[in-house]
């Protein structure tokens, strides 16, 4: 079914409702911000590949998808115009805020419960009255085929010892947590899995008690999963979750963050537990996550010694072919880099390899790399890279280089400017305590006093629990960012400039 069939049967779907909008976020059913391709209804419904983005879908006229700075050019490029109305929303502001004004007072609105968080519901349902629409009608109108994610779970070494102790710093006894996000419930669970790509979680919910962790894995997992059931970590069916927690003893009370609990779970959390729901502030990412252990620690340094040198050998096999003489597409340049990455035993890419020869190196998170673009001499080549390893850590790491020829004065001038930010950082002496913005302005002052900039944050927080991206802490202005950087928290420093349809330039260390 095409995108212009599909647009039309859904908001045919919509009128026949009687609502006049409709929210289709990017997330699935946990929430995720890297969600497998197949299972995004975002992307089925506009092409749009990115991994952040807003959809708001009128009855009639042209859908509305909102991106940040690092999507402009490829949200123009990938969508339909004729269709879709690309709203780029400058570099601090929120996409949701964005929609949100658009949706204005006073209007039905559609949303699929399964994939809104709930702080998204409570925000809209206070200018407007919300519709529960079935997910399962989007399937049939639109042509989506709901995928089935097959895998097994194993637990990595490091999370064999003193597994509650990670939850029972802020988890009191007599307090439960219910999880939605599926990096905090393998952080909490203490397993990983590779059937999800970029991603080392597995598909599940879980209650967490000061001394137990009931974990609820989708029903294909089950009969492989259940043999990780112990003394602390039960295991159990999805479809069987609310029967389960009926009969749990009731705790005293139930954290929750409501920006990492779908709608419909919500629902059910609080006909289980009336009375007894609180709201985690922060969440769990941050009081659990973000601080890293040493053995952490220790594994995100072992996962980066193999991340380098599948970067050193990928770069070294570029420039030994350029220079030979062979013509080396980007492609196949991007695959020999995954080819490295295998080889130095990484069990997936922690997301999409980003290889870009010179214009494709200024869209941001370029992420089709072409097996007719061949490299040219003098072209930058922007190279970002990350694997996850049998310690289940995602890696993240940026490299900028001319393979071969000489770097003209605008392209060494913009290449230093950016070191220079990225320098600045490495260099600070950071405070206990100190925002992520002090550092994003220190980092774009380089380029500021040229009168350049770039349309990202400097960096955001790595995770523990598998993701390349979590929260809270982050090097950005972005909204305003206040979030204190705390030690043992693991963050990414990476300025960059684009010159659009020139080139890229973008340095990241962690």
């Amino acid at each position: 079914m095409d995108t212009q069939e599909a647009i039309k049967n859904w908001q045919n779907h919509m009128v026949e409702k009687n609502t006049p909008l409709f929210y289709l976020p990017s997330f699935d059913h946990f929430l995720s911000e890297y969600v497998p391709s197949d299972d995004s209804l975002r992307r089925h419904l506009t092409n749009f590949t990115g991994s952040v983005a807003e959809v708001l879908i009128p009855a009639q006229g042209k859908v509305k998808i909102y991106v940040d700075g690092r999507y402009h050019e490829q949200a123009d490029d990938e969508c339909d115009l004729n269709l879709i109305e690309v709203v780029k929303v400058p570099y601090g502001e929120s996409l949701f805020e964005a929609l949100l004004k658009d949706i204005g007072k006073d209007q039905n609105l559609g949303f699929f419960p399964e994939r809104t968080p709930y702080q998204s519901l409570k925000k809209f349902s206070t200018q407007t009255q919300t519709i529960e629409f079935k997910e399962e009608d989007f399937h049939k109108l639109c042509g989506f085929k709901a995928p089935i994610f097959k895998g097994e779970l194993f637990e990595p070494e490091y999370e064999q010892t003193g597994l509650t102790t990670k939850w029972q710093r802020v988890l009191a006894d007599g307090e439960a947590a219910f999880i939605n996000a599926l990096d905090t419930l393998a952080w909490v669970s203490g397993l990983r899995a590779h059937h999800l790509p970029y991603q080392g979680t597995f598909r599940g919910l879980g209650l967490v008690t000061h001394e137990k962790v009931f974990v609820f894995v989708d029903d294909v997992l089950f009969s492989s999963a259940k043999k990780w059931t112990n003394p602390i970590r039960h295991i159990y069916p999805m479809s069987q979750m609310e029967e389960v927690l009926k009969e749990l003893p009731k705790p005293k009370k139930l954290w929750w963050d409501p920006a990492y609990t779908n709608a419909a779970n919500f629902k059910i959390i609080s006909k289980v537990f009336p009375g007894l729901l609180q709201e985690i502030s922060p969440g769990f990412h941050a009081k659990w996550q973000a601080p890293k252990t040493s053995a952490e620690i220790q594994a995100f340094r072992e996962s980066f010694e193999k991340s380098d040198e599948a970067i050193y050998q990928g770069l070294c096999w570029l420039i030994e072919n350029v220079r030979a003489g062979h013509e080396v597409s980007e492609l196949s340049f991007r695959d020999k880099v995954n080819e490295c990455y295998a080889k130095m035993g990484a069990k997936c890419q922690s997301f999409r390899t980003i290889a870009g020869f010179g214009s494709h190196g200024s869209i941001i998170h370029f992420g089709k790399p072409s097996a007719e673009k061949m490299y040219q001499t003098g072209e930058l080549v922007l190279l970002d890279s990350g694997g996850i390893y049998e310690q289940g850590l995602a890696t993240d790491c940026t490299r900028t280089i001319i393979p071969m020829g000489r770097a003209t004065k605008k392209q060494k001038l913009e290449y230093t400017l950016v070191l220079k930010g990225l320098i600045s950082i490495l260099k600070a002496s950071v405070p206990v305590g100190t925002p992520g913005k002090v550092l994003d302005e220190m980092a774009r002052a380089p380029l500021k006093e040229h009168g350049l900039n770039y349309a990202h944050g400097t960096g955001h927080g790595v995770g523990a629990a598998l993701n390349v991206h979590e929260g809270p802490q982050s090097i950005s202005a972005r909204f305003g960012n206040t979030q204190a950087l705390l030690p043992d928290m693991v963050c990414s420093n990476e300025p960059g400039y684009y010159e659009d349809g020139s080139f890229g330039v973008r340095i990241e260390n962690l």
